[in-house]
């Protein structure tokens, strides 16, 4: 039974509060008699309007306007382009959209409040008449504060003014003790039908009342009780909605100034954001609200989570099962892009920190959030090194096939190519469902001796082969060279891995496409997840010329809680190399890329910011449909990747969840190298080049892999497919 029994601290202030008001408890004709001394109010008095010098105005509505607060005023950008930057001048109050009034004013005036006192506010607010409170109307009651009304004044002026609309709060003058209770329970609480107070709840808090506690008080005090149930297994939702609900009332009134034009819309549109508003998400509630970016006043983003699961930072490196969970918990709240959106589950469930990140990732929007050893991430990373045979492999109907293979690796020394099949493993046959020890033996993870039964393109028998997995150093850029096509000089090279190590490489190819002065480029990304975005900005630059130099290459957005991160990750197109050395730069106008479902993240970030500059032409299949990406965060040994941030490009485009559509579809061919001009992907880019058209073959798709085949699902590291930033500086290269 959730009672909300209030603390000693809580009965000391219900006492002090009936001395202040001298207030009767139930009377009905007592509080009819208050509420018609009270003039009409919703629920601040009506504010004498700005004088038109105090307003700017504008056409268009406030979600196609940046805001940027300089110093005492603010610029203001229309982001459609129709009109040109304003400034406004200082002694502007009101910004007023056809849509919103932005409130100039209140963010300074809320942050003269404690935090304590504007959320007891704010919360009062949310209590008596069910919405969210608008700027001017909260502007309003700050205003009442710093004059020296006092919480239970204004909870009592709260109630008399709910009296006025019975129809909308849900309270009268009329009802009973227990009605006023069950209607506290509901507005406030959330708790109706299984979740409705039991008989004993409503006696406990009747009784006050018949002691003498003013009912706005009485509101007062189940908040703070509730607050209290913070952990509790089964009531902990209550303190979840209670601080969503003010978290979206913040953001609403506060961190964005907004408040509706009418009126009506003041009541009916915020009763419907505060309604929208659950335990688990305030998702619902900000798409009504339909004002996204970075809010006015980023510097008070106060929202009720703020601080309920604690400061990272003080929690890190605290390396035991509850220590680890603990940070993990409060990392995702600090810095996940969806981390409203949160379902807490107990971290007692969960037997590592690792499988507690993953309990508590969206799932619904997040397929990418993963975890791994900080050493296996670091040493790739930095150096391109892992345990392997040095094969990319894939699974084809019941064939499992090699993609391609690391020069100089086990799998190179043992003569496997593009296209080979491997029958078996230690003489197990692989046409089924992989049993573990199989996989494992196809992807080790320290060295190990198996024996491999393979089959070679075109052949006609199998051989045995033996491999010993070792420390394979990927080399990013697996191939570059100049094909000559109906006269033409089309460059050709292989990218696979966004490393540190790639810069060089792709360096040393970019200048000799550039000496060579080819006329195309075809950049092959098709089994490139990412890595670097760093790697990515460089290449694209080195691609495109002089023609983006000094041009935004990505804006990456984080949640509200990082708009500093936001404001200052605006990615420009490098013209140099980390070493400070200038890029070289083939300008071209178009460049063609060869993609398919491993083209990922930063991949798919070279595609997304050349687009504004340049023609760029997809040959292959649809990409994996990755605008988002991480910042490594290591805790105890851990390297855990959490979503942190979007990225759009230039034109403001970024939703691309679905991933990029190729304007020709065309088959992985693994009966030709990479790089034959005859291979199916590449000759469908050169058909493109020479005739402007795609060539007439279908796409014909590869058998799709046995249902639960974990070399879909696994054979590629999880890191592969990652669009990351050293730090969170994104000019950190």
């Amino acid at each position: 039974m959730l009672r909300f029994k209030p603390s000693s601290k809580n009965l000391f202030a219900l006492s002090a509060v009936s001395l202040i008001l001298a207030a009767c408890g139930g009377g009905s004709n007592q509080d009819a008699k208050k509420a018609a001394a009270v003039p009409p109010l919703s629920p601040a008095p009506v504010i004498q309007a700005a004088t038109a010098a105090d307003v700017l105005s504008f056409t268009g509505k406030r979600q196609n306007y940046t805001i940027t607060r300089q110093g005492s005023t603010y610029v203001i950008v229309d982001t459609l382009g129709g009109t040109a930057p304003v400034t406004a001048p200082v002694t502007t109050t009101t910004l007023q959209f056809s849509d919103f009034r932005v409130n100039l004013r209140v963010g300074d005036k809320a942050a003269a409040l404690s935090v304590a006192s504007l959320n007891n506010l704010i919360d009062l607010y949310v209590a008596f008449f069910n919405r969210v409170p608008d700027a001017d109307g909260l502007a309003y009651w700050i205003d009442q504060v710093q004059a020296g009304m006092t919480e239970a004044q204004i909870a009592e002026s709260f109630y008399l003014v709910a009296l006025q609309s019975p129809a909308l709060t849900g309270y009268s003058s009329s009802m009973s003790n227990d009605d006023f209770i069950r209607i506290i329970y509901k507005n406030v609480l959330g708790r109706t039908g299984t979740t409705a107070p039991n008989a004993a709840e409503i006696d406990y808090w009747s009784s006050q009342l018949k002691n003498g506690t003013p009912k706005g008080s009485m509101v007062r005090a189940i908040l703070v009780s509730a607050r209290e149930y913070a952990n509790d297994a089964t009531w902990g939702w209550v303190t979840s909605l209670l601080n969503n609900k003010l978290d979206i009332a913040n953001y609403f009134a506060v961190q964005q100034g907004l408040s509706y034009l009418t009126l009506d819309d003041n009541i009916t549109k915020t009763m419907a954001i505060a309604a929208a508003v659950t335990s688990t998400s305030t998702s619902a509630a900000r798409d009504l609200i339909g004002v996204s970016g970075n809010p006015i006043n980023s510097s008070l983003i106060v929202p009720g989570t703020t601080g309920v699961y604690g400061s990272p930072d003080s929690l890190a490196n605290i390396c035991t099962p509850n220590g680890e969970k603990s940070w993990v918990r409060a990392h995702l709240d600090d810095v996940y892009l969806w981390y409203r959106d949160i379902v807490n589950v107990p971290a007692a469930n969960y037997s590592t920190p690792a499988s507690y990140f993953d309990a508590l990732i969206v799932k619904s929007k997040d397929r990418f959030s993963f975890t791994d050893a900080q050493g296996s991430i670091d040493d790739y990373f930095q150096s391109g090194e892992d345990v392997s045979y040095g094969y990319s492999l894939v699974r084809e109907g019941s064939k499992i096939r090699v993609r391609y293979v690391q020069p100089g690796s086990p799998a190179d020394i043992a003569q496997l190519k593009r296209g080979t099949t491997l029958v078996s493993v230690d003489n197990t046959d692989l046409g089924g469902s992989l049993n573990d020890t199989q996989y494992n033996a196809l992807f080790p993870s320290k060295t190990e001796v198996h024996s491999f039964r393979v089959q070679d393109t075109n052949a006609a028998s199998s051989r045995l082969v033996s491999m010993t997995s070792t420390t394979v150093t990927t080399a990013p850029v697996l191939q570059d060279q100049i094909l000559n096509v109906n006269g033409k000089k089309i460059g050709y090279m292989v990218f696979t891995d966004h490393i540190r190590t790639a810069e060089a490489p792709l360096v040393t190819a970019m200048r000799k496409f550039q000496n060579a002065r080819v006329d195309d480029l075809v950049l092959d990304l098709r089994y490139n997840g990412g890595g670097y975005l760093y790697i990515a900005n460089e290449l694209s630059t080195m691609i495109a010329g002089s023609k983006v130099v000094n041009k935004v290459f990505e804006q990456l957005q984080f949640n509200d809680k990082h708009t500093d991160l936001t404001a200052d990750n605006v990615s420009y197109f490098y013209d140099t190399d980390t070493n400070n050395r200038l890029l070289p730069q083939l300008n071209l106008p178009r460049v063609f890329i060869l993609t398919g479902s491993g083209t990922c993240s930063a991949s798919e970030s070279i595609i997304n910011g050349l687009k504004p500059f340049m023609q760029v032409i997809l040959i292959g299949d649809t990409t994996c449909g990755k605008p988002y990406g991480f910042v490594q965060t290591n805790n105890c040994k851990t390297a855990y990747f959490a979503i942190q941030f979007a990225g759009v490009n230039a034109a403001g485009q970024g939703d691309f969840t679905n991933g990029f559509t190729p304007l020709c579809k065309a088959t992985d061919d693994l009966n030709h190298d990479l790089g034959n001009q005859s291979e199916t992907r590449l000759s469908a880019a050169l058909t493109y080049a020479s005739t402007g058209s795609c060539p007439a073959a279908g796409f014909s798709p590869a058998p799709p892999p046995l249902e639960g085949s974990p070399i879909r699902d696994k054979s590629m590291q999880p890191w592969r497919n990652i669009k990351l930033l050293k730090s969170a500086n994104m000019q950190a290269r």
